[in-house]
């Protein structure tokens, strides 16, 4: 339905289901908290909300912690991601909607379409805050409509719409739809064509350019028939220490001035330097680590020829989004029905879309990267998975494996970016080829056979991001044991790596040797759990230079909580949940076996840059590999479902813990 139509739509507009939520005003009081968790389940069309207690917030803090334990406990094993009894769970943490920079994330916790394990996710922007004003820490959704629906949330009232006039809209025509028809100060995710297809690299967007990214939760979302979810508030989040508070943001503020200096003016892209340099920088589907058209599209070149103003999540002063517009798209772009968007206008590309559609796929033309990024948004797709798949059936055209033939006339070499833009909206629509590369890497390889398995690269199915890990061999553990799959966020161990600095005491570490590279990721994994769990942004969490490390955490969650905590209790919280999301996975079928990485890693080695001829040495992989399991406690010999050792167990034992 176009704009001009809302209006006359919203007269007439069915509501589904309603519920009033004010039910339990006797709900305990938690410093940082809401209090409560809204339930929805589209099947039946019920909605109830529970209260949140205070010995389940202090033990799984918010966040992933938050998540792993109820999706662990309540989703039924084996089932198939896209069954309606799949959990969509949003979490906050007790940072959310504090004014505090870095405090704007939400999680998205589920069962991964594209992995089938562990499905987690974080999005900035102004979702998270508003959640929590409107009273909930917890939105979790089942079950599956039979029509299109979309929810609106605005204090105690949660309401189930029909959602026939927004199913086939993209993404930011949907967020304006739903602004217009409820109100600008509605916060909105939705889901594209991509999620309503079932890419299985589907994202959920945000504020035109936030992204749910990785793991297909975009995908789960439109399996469940739910294009979108709008969200306003009017509750206020206490904390018990509020004047240490304010102390604590005018540090913080100080610390990102002197410490994020780079990030503020550039944003991600600035540390395509740093990967280029080390020649880590994945180019020609990880055949070489330095592109020769990085001058084209890296931060300075984005920066002075794109780049017109930044943008802030939520109450942060980073300001890292940085807004690129191009002017007129160039006429040798295939736009097809894009045409209309005459003038490309997005937030990014960050650094993970700049590699994954530029270096990755040969490609130095910025302007289709930035056109690029701009239809993954509006489509809603991860640039990560879409980028490394394009790449991957670019590799396989290169090598003769797949033909015009196959992709329908698509000339698939390296450096076209109009094949690129093609395929993007052919993998949305699930048109031709496109429908093969919509299932991901590992699917599709799986697919077109003719040896194509054995060049795809992967981690138990989701593609990596832009680090090669075999010139940074810290990175290389972290990819194999990621819970999620080939993953940078969940461990940051990229940036210890590439700059040489341990992540939380003074020393130098190597990022070509494998020594020490195991307790370091082990650290780094927990350490990165609790700021999932708080929800903080990453970027205010950054190894070596924080500027909240450890120490600042610690105090941070005793100031908003009242709670007094110590770095080792964190770090057992941490433990804790890591365990209930490995159990999670095993019980799903992912054990030591798939704690690996592409094969072509332990074979081929680069072949170009500063780490030329670098690849990874299976033995010593190996050796790291049994180094993370002796420190999280768990069996170095079953490669079965019973990896988790009985010592682990006891230290972590709590499933008949519950949320509410």
């Amino acid at each position: 339905m176009h704009a001009s139509h809302i209006s006359s739509f919203m007269k007439n507009a069915r509501i589904l289901y309603v519920a009033d939520l004010n039910l339990y005003p006797e709900a305990m009081k938690l410093y940082g908290y809401s209090g409560k968790v809204a339930r929805i389940d589209l099947t039946s069309g019920k909605v109830w909300t529970e209260v949140l207690k205070g010995d389940f917030a202090r033990r799984y803090v918010g966040g992933k912690g938050f998540g792993a334990k109820v999706l662990y406990e309540e989703l039924k094993p084996k089932i198939d991601p896209y069954e309606p009894s799949n959990l969509l769970i949003f979490t906050t943490g007790p940072v959310n909607g504090l004014i505090l920079s870095g405090a704007s994330k939400l999680c998205a916790v589920f069962k991964s379409p594209l992995t089938g394990g562990w499905g987690e996710s974080q999005c900035g922007g102004h979702f998270a805050p508003q959640l929590k004003y409107a009273g909930y820490d917890m939105l979790i959704i089942t079950g599956k409509s039979e029509k299109p629906v979309y929810v609106t949330i605005e204090d105690e009232e949660v309401r189930v719409w029909e959602a026939s006039h927004l199913w086939g809209e993209d993404t930011f025509q949907t967020e304006e739809i739903v602004k217009k028809d409820h109100g600008k100060g509605f916060q909105v995710i939705s889901i594209g064509k991509a999620g309503e297809n079932l890419v299985r690299y589907a994202c959920i967007t945000h504020d035109r350019g936030r992204q749910f990214g990785r793991a297909g939760a975009g995908a789960v979302m439109g399996s469940k028939r739910l294009k979108a979810i709008a969200v306003k508030g009017s509750e206020k989040i206490e904390v018990a220490k509020p004047e240490e508070l304010d102390k604590f943001r005018k540090e913080l503020n100080e610390k990102i001035k002197e410490r994020l200096k780079s990030l503020i003016e550039y944003g991600t892209p600035a540390i395509m330097a740093l990967t280029n340099t080390t020649g880590t920088l994945p180019t020609r589907y990880w055949t070489e680590g330095e592109f020769e058209g990085f001058e084209k599209i890296n931060a300075e070149t984005l920066k002075r020829r794109f780049v017109e103003h930044s943008k802030s999540c939520f109450a942060c002063t980073v300001a890292c989004g940085k807004i690129s517009v191009v002017k007129k798209v160039p006429s040798i772009l295939s736009l097809g029905s894009f045409a209309a968007y005459e003038e490309s206008r997005v937030e990014g590309p960050e650094y993970e879309t700049l590699f994954a559609l530029g270096s990755l796929c040969g490609n130095d033309n910025l302007e289709s990267i930035i056109k690029a990024n701009e239809i993954c948004d509006r489509l809603g797709m991860d640039t990560i998975s879409a980028g490394n798949t394009i790449a991957f059936a670019m590799y396989c055209y290169e090598k003769g494996i797949i033909t015009q033939e196959d992709t329908g006339g698509i000339e698939l070499k390296f450096g076209n970016s109009e094949a690129i833009i093609a395929m993007l909206k052919k993998i949305a629509y699930r048109e031709g080829f496109g429908n093969i590369l919509a299932e991901g890497v590992k699917r599709a390889a799986e697919k077109i056979g003719r040896g194509s398995e054995n060049i795809a690269v992967h981690v138990k199915g989701l593609e990596p991001p832009g680090y090669d890990p075999r010139g940074l061999k810290g990175v290389a553990l972290a990819y194999a044991v990621s819970c999620r799959g080939a993953c940078h966020l969940r461990h940051m161990a990229y940036r210890p790596n590439l700059t040489g600095q341990k992540p939380f005491e003074k020393g130098a570490i190597n990022r070509l040797s494998y020594e020490g590279q195991a307790e370091m990721v082990k650290e780094l994994e927990d350490f990165h759990t609790i700021v999932d769990c708080m929800v903080l942004c990453k970027f205010l969490c950054l190894p070596t230079i924080g500027p909240i490390l450890w120490n600042e955490l610690t105090t941070l969650y005793s100031i908003i909580t009242g709670i007094e905590i110590k770095k080792e209790d964190l770090v057992k919280i941490a433990q804790n949940i890591n365990t209930i999301i490995r159990k999670f996975n095993l019980r799903e079928g992912l054990n030591k076996k798939h704690d690996t990485l592409p094969q072509r890693f332990f074979t081929e080695e680069l072949k170009t840059g500063a780490s030329k001829g670098e690849k990874i040495h299976k033995q010593e992989f190996e050796k790291m590999l049994n180094e993370y399991y002796r420190l999280r406690g768990w069996s170095k010999h079953k490669r079965n479902n019973s990896d988790i050792t009985k010592s682990s167990q006891q230290k972590h034992r709590d499933v008949s813990f519950s949320c509410c």
